[in-house]
């Protein structure tokens, strides 16, 4: 640990060694915070009860209080990753391994610091289950969590395919019937518990804070997409009416014009991707029929924000980019046994995948060129959401971490970092990603009154940094400490290779 950038030797290297209840007072810190034009230099901000009391230059009366002196280090707001599951490992399957629990638990116990070790102070679970929540919440060390509670699904829609002969009522207690498309009504239930207020009311039982729905065309599926249920514009307007008339934002999962453009009639607040599958166009083609641009340019001007989460689509590349595994950051994210997995048995899923897909990416082609496609592929969504920021679109960051489906690139809060990497090898400037990263998820989910900036009243999730992210995106992986509702974490101490990871 640097001695550069604190005063003290910081006994307090665990999150339990501050309590959120004592004050702290850091000092000579350069603040950068979105809601203000300029960088603070000779700052010194004051936390009480893990809230931010007073936010100063120059002099600070320290009296009473910890007193941390940043030697001109950068004091940032916490991150908020806006799109996460923490219910998958990624890469992880069943079918490729025989010790599948010992991994996965493993996996989990790290899971929460991961996030933390990454400067993520809040995620944000698009689609909640209740153990899974209090898993999570359980740690020891953990982000905060805002969750959307369950999606809602279609009783006879996308995810009900996945059921197979198991009561849609048993998975999905809050499913909506489409009653505006004749939506089919599941034998001895009653259509009336399955309405949009229902639905809603649901997720509110729930803790949920928000609410996810599903546009999903299922292009890539093999053979042809099976017969299921797209969502009625009038369904969707009825969620949203009522999720707006409780005071909560509406995601929409939606990669496709067709679903893009559903977002814009329908009213939804966000939308959970890109628009990266174009129907008609080789996988490789650079640009986007006309069309396919007049609506992105449409949802860039809407107001409506977009996460991109390129990690998703890079999640898949992952299959065909073996230096990634040879990434350092693997161990402070992963214990080193899961990495060994990926290196090993997961290896099988490659040929899986390319068993699978190969022809439906391109029939012309071998498997050798399936690289040289993915990469295409990616490169013409980088350029989109250029140009959709350029349009003026409200990009919010996210990952989609862990994405499930084939491929190992999404482990937790490296996969954000990565994403960061992404966004700016895209054109995407410095400020914006900062941005995207605090108060504007914060706007988007509502919680703009509680986190996202460095202002009196909002709750003290920080980081402490020895560069400028203003100046290189590797800033983002120099963190020295995290800050969280008041408690100071020394980063090293959320690593996978820390002795208290337990790992």
């Amino acid at each position: 640990m640097s001695r550069r950038y604190y005063s003290i030797l910081l006994l307090f290297t665990s999150c339990a060694a501050f309590g959120s209840d004592q004050t702290m007072t850091i000092i000579n810190a350069t603040v950068i915070s979105p809601e203000r034009p300029a960088e603070m230099a000779d700052a010194w901000v004051r936390i009480d009860d893990g809230i931010i009391s007073a936010v100063g230059t120059g002099a600070a009366n320290t009296a009473g209080s910890l007193v941390v002196n940043a030697n001109g280090g950068y004091l940032i707001p916490g991150l908020i990753d806006s799109h996460v599951h923490l219910y998958h490992a990624t890469g992880l399957k069943r079918r490729y391994v025989d010790n599948f629990d010992e991994l996965y638990n493993e996996y989990m116990e790290q899971q929460p610091r991961s996030f933390l070790y990454f400067g993520f102070t809040t995620v944000i679970e698009l689609n909640a289950d209740t153990a899974t929540n209090l898993r999570f919440e359980s740690a020891p060390a953990h982000p905060h969590l805002v969750h959307c509670g369950q999606g809602i699904v279609l009783s006879d829609g996308f995810m009900a395919l996945e059921l197979e002969d198991e009561p849609i009522g048993d998975a999905y207690p809050g499913y909506v019937i489409d009653h505006y498309s004749g939506g089919t009504v599941p034998k001895g239930d009653d259509a009336t518990n399955h309405r949009p207020e229902a639905a809603v009311n649901y997720v509110l039982e729930h803790q949920g804070q928000c609410v996810k729905l599903y546009y999903e065309e299922a292009l890539w599926w093999p053979g042809g997409a099976p017969n299921f249920r797209l969502p009625s514009v009038e369904i969707v307007q009825d969620v949203v009416a009522t999720a707006h008339a409780r005071n909560i934002p509406v995601v929409l999962h939606a990669t496709t014009p067709n679903g893009y453009q559903f977002a814009q009639d329908s009213g939804v607040d966000i939308l959970g991707h890109g628009m990266w599958e174009w129907p008609g166009q080789a996988f490789d083609d650079p640009e986007p029929l006309l069309e396919y641009q007049r609506i992105a340019e449409n949802i860039s001007t809407s107001g409506k924000w977009l996460q991109p989460t390129i990690t998703t689509i890079r999640n898949t590349a992952s299959l065909f980019a073996p230096e990634l595994l040879d990434d350092p950051e693997w161990l402070n994210a992963v214990p080193s046994n899961y990495l060994a997995y990926l290196k090993s048995d997961a290896q099988r899923q490659k040929q899986d995948f390319l068993d699978k897909f190969a022809s439906e990416i391109d029939p012309d082609t071998s498997a050798g060129d399936i690289p040289a496609l993915v990469t295409a592929f990616i490169s013409r969504y980088e350029i989109l959401i250029n140009r959709m920021h350029t349009s003026g679109a409200n990009l919010i960051f996210g990952t989609d971490t862990a994405v499930g489906g084939f491929g190992w690139a999404a482990p937790p809060g490296l996969a954000a970092y990565w994403e960061m990497q992404t966004w700016v090898r895209a054109g995407i400037p410095l400020d914006a990603l900062l941005h995207s990263l605090t108060i504007g998820n914060a706007q988007a989910f509502g919680l703009q009154d509680t986190i996202g900036t460095i202002e009196v009243g909002k709750r003290a999730d920080l980081l402490i940094l020895s560069a400028n992210p203003l100046d290189d995106v590797s800033a983002y992986n120099k963190i020295e400490h995290v800050i969280l509702s008041g408690t100071l974490i020394s980063r090293s101490s959320l690593s996978a290779l820390s002795p208290d990871s337990d790992q």
